[in-house]
């Protein structure tokens, strides 16, 4: 290297030793190539300054970046998200950026997670290896006060939610740094917004791995701005920049031979059926995880019984059924789901103001669509409202039903009859009373075998009869309304018992203990209940007025 190249790599870390500020220089790389056994990446723009503020330059690049992330230094938005999946180099940007920035601007930076009881549980090691490779000086790690300090008066803290909300004076930050944060609470993204103030150009930064479609991270960041999401791959308005990531985007991905063969490895798993289409598109496409362990139905599954009338050419015949969740707290919505035969053609949530106007507004969904029965979970909140069912349904010929997932099953004394060893185990001699404890677990049982069902006859071709099948008719259901559906019905984990039973909704609330020894707290699911209770027995009438009915238009 010339005496000249030399001073120029030791000018700036001279600068920060004294103290004394100098702007980073970014290059912008597109691809990576191997020339004489070394990576080379081709860089083909630079930029120098401090975020949202940069000009062309031509000097040689400090940081490098993928293209995929370069709006995130050219842009100002109060909130910045990266999302997506393993490989996309989100965190080393992130890493190396905000060390970039408490170096050359002196900037402050708080690195979070919702919980943090120690610095082994943060990325601090991560960003003393950025500090590291990218060898800027002045930087000074006092991992007693969980700080790397810099002497330009910058600094990283590390924290936990628990933290900052006790902090005074975390106005100061120029960023907030949420890495990890798919488990990040609702609460934290209210809070975190309105503390972080009064530095000019103050970010708050997201990093995660999306989890399930109905986390807070995914309801408050991704489903609303789905579309532009799927179609550029990045979302951008006023406040934000929301920029989905994968490895696909990086260059240097094909180079490095740990995580490359990760993928194939995963990929043989897919083939042989060992790790579900689902998982593997969680860990390396932009899906979520709505899957849990011991949940009786599995996403691969439900994704084959959206349509499923389409994909195996049956028509939605017979009669037609709606029923509804009332919802147990006053902020809970009122889980509705109609179907014609075994083709679901509603499912939505209802809110009003109380639980009665919640029941009537069901009612009156139901008979507009022209229900032949109607039945309503008459566990907890829905007893007290009878009354309203009555009144709507007065001088009609629908079919009522109560439904209490809490009472006896259907047939007790009836031989216990499985069709898939996944879901329970095979005995001739059993009875229902044998193996299920209360008429809840034998409709989940039975509406996860018609899943099931659906599943084999969709993907691996085998023959059923289209009435023990299930379909959910995607042009009439709303799509965020079969995505909740699909995260509540692959939350159905199995209770530990004698005989097959299921959390009640407070006790999903509560968490339900995994096998990893985890806990997770599951949301009330109104809307796979709503579906279950309209598949009981007690919805079968013995006669309907229309023996054969109209192809509906929309299916």
């Amino acid at each position: 290297m010339s005496l000249s190249k030399r001073l120029d790599v030791l000018e700036p870390q001279i600068l920060a030793q004294a103290g004394m500020l100098e702007h980073s220089v970014y290059g912008i790389v597109d691809r990576v190539d191997k020339i004489d056994g070394e990576l080379v990446p081709n860089i083909i723009r630079t930029w120098k300054g401090t975020i949202g503020s940069m000009v062309p330059s031509d000097e040689a690049p400090t940081i490098l970046l993928i293209e995929k992330l370069e709006p995130m230094i050219l842009k100002h938005k109060k909130y910045k998200c990266m999302f997506g999946s393993r490989g996309g180099t989100k965190s080393r940007m992130a890493q190396d950026v905000a060390a970039g920035e408490v170096n050359s601007q002196g900037s402050k930076v708080f690195v979070l997670r919702e919980r943090m009881k120690s610095l082994k549980e943060s990325i601090y090691s991560g960003i003393e290896k950025s500090i590291k490779d990218l060898a800027l000086a002045g930087f000074r790690s006092v991992p007693s006060h969980w700080e790397i300090r810099h002497k330009t008066g910058g600094k990283f803290t590390f924290g936990g939610m628990q933290n900052i909300i006790d902090m005074k004076g975390t106005s100061n930050y120029k960023i907030f740094l949420m890495e990890e944060a798919a488990k990040t609470k609702q609460n934290t993204i209210d809070t975190l917004g309105p503390t972080l103030r009064d530095t000019p150009g103050a970010e708050l930064w997201w990093l995660w791995n999306p989890e399930s479609s109905q986390d807070p991270m995914s309801k408050e960041f991704i489903n609303p701005y789905r579309a532009d999401l799927d179609k550029k791959g990045y979302f951008e308005d006023e406040h934000h920049l929301i920029i989905k990531v994968s490895h696909k985007d990086n260059p240097w991905f094909k180079w490095d031979e740990s995580l490359s063969q990760e993928l194939a490895k995963d990929k043989r798993k897919v083939e042989q059926g060992i790790m579900s289409k689902s998982r593997f598109g969680w860990i390396w496409g932009d899906k979520f995880n709505d899957d849990i362990d011991s949940s009786v139905i599995t996403e691969d599954w439900f994704i084959a019984c959206i349509d499923a009338h389409k994909k195996l050419g049956f028509e939605p015949l017979g009669a037609k059924t709606a029923a509804c969740d009332p919802s147990d707290t006053g902020s809970d919505p009122c889980g509705y789901a109609a179907r014609h035969g075994v083709v679901f053609t509603d499912i939505t949530e209802i809110e009003a103001a109380d639980g009665n106007r919640k029941m009537d507004e069901a009612c009156k969904r139901a008979i507009l669509y022209g229900v032949d029965s109607f039945g309503y979970d008459a566990d907890g909140l829905g007893a007290t409202l009878r009354d309203n069912v009555s009144k709507s349904f007065k001088g009609k010929s629908t079919n009522i039903y109560a439904y209490k997932g809490s009472s006896k099953i259907h047939d007790p004394k009836g031989q216990f009859k499985s069709e898939t060893t996944t879901l329970s185990r095979r005995n001739e001699r059993l009875k229902n009373e044998d193996v299920l404890k209360n008429k809840k677990a034998q409709n989940i049982i039975g509406v996860a075998e018609r899943i099931f069902r659906t599943y084999e006859a969709v993907v691996l071709g085998k023959y059923y009869d289209p009435d023990t099948l299930i379909s959910f008719c995607s042009e009439s259901i709303d799509k965020d309304m079969l995505e909740k559906l699909k995260a509540e019905a692959c939350k159905t984990p199995v209770k530990s018992g004698d005989t097959i039973q299921f959390y009640t909704k407070e006790e999903l609330r509560k968490g339900v203990l995994m096998p990893d020894g985890g806990r997770v707290s599951i949301p009330s699911p109104n809307l796979f209940d709503a579906v279950v209770v309209s598949l009981d027995k007690a919805s079968i009438i013995e006669k309907v007025k229309r023996t054969r009915l109209v192809f509906d238009s929309f299916c």
